[in-house]
């Protein structure tokens, strides 16, 4: 077996093999098995009688390399739906999230006021109540002589009972009453605008 002859069968062996089994595989396995041989001459022997596979690999044609797969779309923006009054927007854009020259330094940046009489206008959330003011539908007494209302709204408040307080409805007529936040999370509750009372919601 000749220079030329081994040089072109180590060219074909050592080139990437990306089909499935054909006359390379056939070559590579054939070679693999010859280059176990011990004995030179039958070793030698084992390359020659290669020599159809050989030319067979030569005139097959190359296989083709798999394309590398095209990188992941980009998602489409997701649309902003919150109200423009939402706190996220109010403070700008975070740091972590400023991608563009325009979002830079925007973090405490304030949204415009939205304008007069548009949708977003319209959904301004009302500013947070500290107090209500709601006719009485029903009233009783516990046990303990402290009452317990029930609302036109259908709230339900209790005298707390550590209020010392009596209460006196009208028995006829309509009772009103008038509930305030108080300090630590507490609220008082006005009778007919007269005397006023420690409350706690419980419906």
């Amino acid at each position: 077996m000749n220079f030329a002859r081994v040089a072109a069968l180590c060219a074909i062996v050592l080139t990437p093999v990306l089909a499935s089994a054909g006359p390379r595989d056939e070559l590579v396995d054939g070679m693999a098995k010859c280059a176990a041989v011990t004995d030179n001459a039958e070793r030698l022997a084992c390359y020659d009688a290669l020599s159809p596979t050989l030319k067979a690999a030569e005139a097959a044609p190359p296989a083709p390399v798999a394309a590398a797969p095209a990188p992941p779309a980009a998602p489409p923006p997701v649309a902003d739906n919150r109200p423009w009054y939402d706190i996220d927007r109010l403070v700008g854009v975070p740091p972590s999230e400023q991608r563009t020259p325009d979002q830079f330094g925007s973090e405490n940046l304030k949204a415009p006021p939205p304008p007069a009489g548009s949708a977003e206008a319209a959904n301004v959330p009302p500013p947070a109540l500290d107090s209500i003011t709601v006719g009485v539908t029903e009233y009783s007494f516990t046990p303990f002589g402290k009452f317990i209302v029930i609302l036109e709204n259908g709230q339900i408040w209790q005298q707390l009972q550590s209020d010392g307080g009596e209460a006196r409805f009208k028995r006829s007529g309509k009772n009103t009453v008038t509930i305030t936040r108080a300090l630590f999370g507490s609220y008082s509750l006005s009778l007919n605008g007269d005397k006023t009372f420690k409350v706690q919601r419980l419906k």
